[in-house]
């Protein structure tokens, strides 16, 4: 993996350790699972990541009324 070309100035391993840290940290403080299972909640949180990566221009769109 190697050295991340900026920001984080750890390997690419210890990079995805601290994340994985931060999220752990993050769900045990607001009392969710790190983990999901429920089928519904994942198609929840899928549709909400793909809205996120839709472009501005159809992203703003969708909120027309």
């Amino acid at each position: 993996m190697g050295r991340r070309r900026s920001g984080f100035s750890g390997t690419e391993e210890e990079f995805a350790a601290s994340a994985i840290e931060w999220v752990k940290r993050g769900c045990a403080e607001q009392g969710i699972p790190v983990k999901l299972s429920d089928p519904q909640t994942i198609a929840k949180v899928a549709e909400l990541l793909a809205q996120g990566i839709q472009t501005a221009r159809k992203r703003d769109g969708s909120k027309r009324l």
